[in-house]
């Protein structure tokens, strides 16, 4: 099976498991039908391919059993009946870096792990070797990494020493290996080879192999599309002419793509018959729901994919027992069935589809991850993501097995349920504009037992308003009341005949090439195409002309699907006669992936001719299928929905528990309509109008019947680039239960006042008393303008000669650059100055090719500030031979303007171009690690405890802490700052239990005490708080110059005097201004600020004496300070000299004293000079001169 992806889906009915009643000899009682298969071998293989079983597990999937219980998947298959386990094999399914392509990620060791587990069960397994490093299927056979370019013989080779070493691994770990599948769906190539001759010496090579590791294993070949004529017949033919060894013909076989059963039968059995060969089915499956179940579109999602069966529990079954019995009927030939992935299940509810992609990414759990994008561009690498089967699984979303998964067992024996219905009609209709709309009168309803029954269908008013071209759906209920939805598609008028291919009139299309017209391949509609293909280089044309048209606007499209696509690809064109043409690609981008273009407009003069026409030209090997051409009309541009689109949603989002169901009534009738009109592809402003009118109005008049959740407060989402201004609304979207909108003011949290630079941020704020939030995206800015100098150098000052701005062939990028060559000794400069420049650390680059410079010449990339200026050399390498220099990290601060460029001096005749400066961050990113550790301690704290304003203080520091380490680049001040304003908020907490208070504290006086305690002005003193008279406090908070310094306790005495102090130490001279706070349970009152200024913070001045009379060189010098500011250290400098050091007693005022004992000075004169230092500064001597004559 190939990997794909879908889009939308739409829910239908499942059916849970219940467990057989009776005896295996007979029809067992059951929650399902399954007539018994007549004729079925005994050891007939009834198999499944749960290749992504162990991604799943890793990814959170839980299997469980018929009772719900979490259970083995093996043993649960085991317990339905199922013999045997398929397994895929590829080469490396991983990048360079060892990230998995998805799928599974089933390398030969993943693959081994899944067959012990099997063989743990008592489950056969079956190898299947893609012979690829990921998916291999009709659209697409890559050679695995490792064997690119290789020739036939060589891929061969390769392919016997993989397959012999692979199944060593598997033998070696006692796995019961009973088939070995050489090739995965090999239509026309496999590993990377097309045509038959080397495709069989791959096929020769691993079925030796397999003889060789394991002669009692069936060798199995794998093709896939039964439904084309001759092709099974060809394909074993091939096989034949050139002696392929193999045991069974497998086919791949779907009832949505691969025709009837019979047919299926009867290709396999003119196989069986006439090479002597087993057959089965490899791969089958079928919906049982059309919902999506882990927000990745599934492959099958539209009822008009799934019309074989009933979308259900039952459909499953009734499939998978038609495609058993369509194989036994080739007789004993036929050997068995495998269902393809019926476990591959979601990950995670849609709801919760980013978590989804992490786990599809990181354990391969999806149909394919974006790392497969190198290996396949065109498929993975546009369509990567979740399972796209998981409503083709035989267990329910939560890992429960369905009923459906009994079939094995019950088709041995039958099964009998009591009659229900198992599936409603959803009619599908085609009408080209204009023509009535007859909705038919009854449905047909399937029961469980295979029986139909007509019933009939009332139909909503809603049909009325379909008017023009468009998909619309129209919702009935029947007289048994079963809901059913009728599909309806209007076409514009086609002036093309036979656009489907499907008349065998075909005189009107000119063709050449090899293309075939009504071909049984893939048709997107009907049952014809036009195919094309050629083993070598080919191209094709398919025209037609239209007359009689009348004169205005025209354009064409078609559907086209295949892979293989060249330089020139395909093209879909219009030309009219009168000269006017337009054209549009296609694109081949894989198996069933229809490419749908639609031309530019052609306008037209009455009397001219239009001819649509289409044309490829291909590489060797491409493929595709060409239908459903259309000439049409230009359509008029439809009116706006986008506002009948967000009332839609909203009607979507109500609670419907809620609301009455009257009034429900009348917003269902009001939402048919905004179907319809939703539907049409060019909806007139007055319908989406009316359509709005009667949503809102019906959204309005919904009732409640039960409790009314909450109104929803809309996200803001704002992007923008570093530098430009954060403007938040004013207002938000409220959205009511009941889906009613309106704006209400909010007030937003000063946080984001702290966004500097880019980032992901999240900004809290209040609307009408409920939490609202704005995400910020701030981008990072490209500070350099025309750094590439693809502009008009504007942004640009050159100076010097020699060099210029303009037009070369030698840029890195685009076709601009800085050109410069002189056939004399010159120099330039090319600068730009730059303002606002978010601070930070940064690095410059350019690149620059060129040469003929001399020893001593210089290019280099400058960036210049204030602070300093930063250069890196450019070098000269050759032409064309690009060099980068990046400058070392350079720090921009705050406000500073930063001058950059390239400055030259070179020799005559060097020459060159520079191009791409770029400045980007650069340095290590500030840890937020201990911020991100508060940030969760102060998350933890209950608030519950605390009163509400002392916990929205806490919650506004969280605001701003969380911006903080949301920056991409913060700066280690925010980071600082941040954790300063979590631990204040967090020491300024206060408990609602604190006291018995009923009102806020009275008012308290600050005093000081600086000049009275000491008579000096110094930096050490206390600050008071007095509460004379009034309701008291439990705590009280300082502050200076508005920070926090101090939190003290107060004893609660009701209305009694209340006292703290609070000392200051170490102040600088400068004044200081206090205010306090204080705070009770019922709230907060400040006091009056108090000013302190300190004059005399630092030390005394000391006065310098020697008692050295004798002028001998041995003296003492001693420093006094006799009244004023204490020091708590002192130095001694003798002729500049630091001599001594030592510790003071600080006692201030009083007087200080220290000595240096001086033994053996030199004769002469010695200056000694001494600093005393406390923590507010250093104050110093006069020197004193000391004379040493003996």
């Amino acid at each position: 099976m190939r990997g794909a992806a879908a889009v939308a889906s739409v829910v239908l009915v499942t059916t849970g498991l219940a467990l057989p009643a009776a005896a295996a000899d007979g029809p067992v009682e059951a929650g399902i039908v399954v007539p018994k298969v007549e004729g079925m071998l005994a050891d007939f293989i009834a198999g499944a391919d749960v290749s992504s079983v162990i991604a799943l597990e890793q990814s959170g999937v839980v299997f469980r059993d018929a009772a719900g219980q979490p259970a083995d998947l093996f043993a649960v298959l085991a317990d339905a009946g199922l013999t045997d386990v398929r397994v895929r094999v590829w080469n490396d399914p991983f990048d360079a870096a060892g990230n998995g392509y998805g799928g599974g990620d089933t390398d030969v060791a993943r693959a081994v792990e899944i067959g012990q587990r099997a063989t743990a069960a008592g489950l056969g397994v079956l190898v299947d070797f893609h012979y690829s490093d990921f998916w291999a299927d009709p659209a697409k056979q890559h050679a695995p990494k490792a064997w690119e370019g290789y020739t036939a013989q060589q891929t061969a080779d390769a392919v016997a020493e993989f397959t012999g070493s692979a199944l060593a691994d598997f033998i070696a770990a006692g796995v019961d290996v009973r088939m070995v599948q050489i090739g995965n769906e090999t239509n026309g190539a496999v590993a990377g080879l097309t045509g038959w001759d080397g495709m069989a010496q791959v096929f020769a090579a691993g079925s030796a192999a397999v003889r060789s590791a394991l002669p009692d294993a069936k060798v199995v070949v794998h093709f896939t599309n039964p439904e084309t004529a001759g092709r099974y017949a060809g394909y074993a033919r091939e096989l034949a002419d050139r002696g392929v060894d193999y045991d069974v013909f497998a086919s791949s076989y779907y009832p949505f793509w691969h025709g009837s059963l019979g047919n299926l039968t009867t290709v396999l059995r003119d196989v069986a018959d006439t090479y002597g060969t087993q057959v089965m089915v490899a791969e089958t499956s079928w919906a049982h729901t059309l919902e999506d179940g882990d927000g990745h579109g599934n492959v099958i999602d539209l009822p008009s994919e799934a019309t074989a069966y009933p979308v259900s529990v039952q459909g499953q079954a009734t499939a998978l027992r038609d495609v058993i019995q369509a194989v036994v009927d080739v007789g004993d030939a036929g050997i068995g069935v495998f269902y393809w992935e019926p476990a591959w299940l979601p990950v995670g509810p849609p709801s919760e589809v980013e978590r989804n992609r992490e786990l599809w990414e990181t354990f391969g759990s999806g149909w394919a991850t974006s790392a497969a994008g190198e290996y396949d561009p065109d498929d993975a690498g546009q369509w990567y993501g979740g399972s796209a089967w998981d409503n083709q699984a035989l267990f329910a979303f939560d890992g429960t097995p369905l009923e459906s998964l009994q079939t094995f067992r019950y088709a041995r024996t039958g099964a009998t349920a009591p009659r229900a219905v198992s599936a409603v009609e959803q009619p599908v209709l085609t009408r080209p504009a204009g023509d009535p709309i007859a909705l038919p009168a009854t449905v047909a309803i399937t029961y469980n037992d295979g029986s139909v029954e007509q019933e009939a269908v009332t139909w909503s008013d809603a049909a009325d308003w379909i008017t023009g071209p468009g998909v619309y759906r129209v919702s009935g209920v029947t007289a048994g009341g079963h809901a059913t939805v009728a599909t309806i598609t209007v076409q514009a008028v086609n002036h093309l005949r036979n656009p489907g291919f499907e008349d065998p009139d075909l005189s009107m299309w000119q063709r050449s090439g090899p293309l075939t017209l009504r071909a049984a391949d893939d048709p997107r509609s009907g049952t014809a195409s036009a195919h094309f293909y050629a083993a070598d280089a080919f191209g094709f044309t398919l025209a037609q002309t239209v007359t009689g048209l009348p004169a205005g606007d025209y354009t064409a499209s078609g559907a086209l699907q295949g892979d293989g696509e060249g330089d020139g690809g395909v093209t879909l064109s219009l030309s009219s006669s009168g000269g006017d043409a337009a054209e549009t690609p296609f694109a081949l981008s894989g198996w069933r992936v229809w490419s749908e273009p639609r031309t530019g407009v052609v306008t037209i003069a009455e009397g001219d001719t239009l001819t649509v026409t289409v044309r490829g030209d291909l590489p060797g090997g491409a493929w595709g299928t060409l239908d459903d051409l259309v000439l049409a009309a230009a359509a008029e541009p439809g009116a706006d929905t986008a506002a009948l689109d967000d009332a839609v949603a909203r009607a979507a989002a109500v609670d419907r528990t809620v609301a009455t169901p009257e009034s429900l009534a009348g917003l269902d009738a009001a939402l048919a309509i905004a179907g319809v009109v939703r539907g049409a592809a060019a909806p007139t402003a007055a319908q989406v109008a009316d359509a709005l009118a009667l949503v809102e109005a019906a959204l309005a008049a919904l009732e409640a019947g039960g409790e009314v959740p909450p109104a929803v407060l809309a996200p803001v989402e704002l992007t923008v680039a570093e530098g430009a201004e954060i403007a938040l609304p004013a207002t938000v979207r409220r959205t009511a239960w009941n889906g009613v909108v309106d704006e209400v003011p909010v007030t937003w949290s000063e946080a984001v006042e702290w966004i500097t630079g880019p980032g992901a941020y999240t900004v809290p704020g209040t609307a009408d008393g409920a939490p609202a939030v704005a995400r910020i995206t701030v981008t990072e800015r490209e500070w350099v303008v025309d750094g590439g100098f693809e502009g008009d150098g504007s942004a640009w000052t050159v100076t010097g000669g020699g060099a210029a701005i303009t037009d070369t062939a030698d840029a890195a990028n685009g076709r601009r650059a800085v050109d410069f060559w002189n056939d004399a000794a010159y120099g330039f400069e090319v600068t730009q100055r730059i303002d606002g420049v978010t601070a930070g650390t940064y690095g410059l680059s350019a690149t620059a090719q060129g040469d003929g410079e001399a020893p001593g010449d210089t290019l280099e990339v400058t960036a210049a500030t204030a602070s300093g200026a930063h250069a890196a050399a450019l070098p000269l390498e050759g032409w064309q031979a690009f060099a980068t220099g990046t400058t070392a990290p350079f720090t921009v601060s705050e406000g500073e303007v930063l001058t950059v460029g390239v400055r030259a001096a070179l020799s005559a005749g060097a020459w060159g171009t520079v191009d791409d400066l770029r400045l980007v961050r650069a340095g290590e990113r500030t840890d937020t690690s201990a911020l991100a550790a508060d940030i969760a301690a102060a998350r933890a704290l209950d608030p519950a405890p605390y009163t509400a304003a002392s916990s929205e203080a806490l919650a506004d520091a969280l605001a701003v802490a969380d911006v903080v380490v949301a920056a991409r680049w913060p700066t280690p001040e925010a980071v600082s700052a941040a954790r300063a304003g979590l631990a204040d908020a967090t020491s300024l907490l206060v408990r609602r239990d604190a006291d018995p208070s009923t009102s806020a504290p009275a008012v308290g006086v600050l005093a000081h005490d600086n000049g009275w305690d000491t008579g000096l002005r110094d930096g050490d003193y206390s600050v008071r708080m007095n509460l004379w008279w009034g309701v008291n406090g439990s705590s009280f908070r300082l502050y200076e110059n508005g920070v926090l310094v101090a939190v003290q306790p107060l004893v609660y005495g009701g209305i009694a005097p209340q006292t703290a102090a609070v000392p200051i130490t170490g102040r600088r001279d400068g004044t200081y201004v206090y205010t306090g706070e204080i705070v009770n349970a019922s709230g907060v009152t400040a006091t009056r600020p108090v000013t302190v200024t300190v004059t005399d913070a630092s030390p005394g001045t000391p006065v310098l004496r020697h008692d050295n009379g004798d002028r001998d060189g041995r003296y003492t010098v001693t420093a006094d300070m006799w009244w004023g500011t204490n020091a708590t250290a002192y130095r001694f400098f003798t002729d500049g000299v630091l001599v001594a050091e030592g510790v003071l007693e600080a006692r201030t005022p009083w007087a200080q004293s220290a000595r240096l004992n001086v033994v053996g000075a030199a004769r002469g004169t010695h200056v000694h000079r001494v600093e005393f230092s406390n923590a507010a500064g250093v104050t110093s001597s006069r020197t004193l001169a000391v004379a040493v004559t003996r």
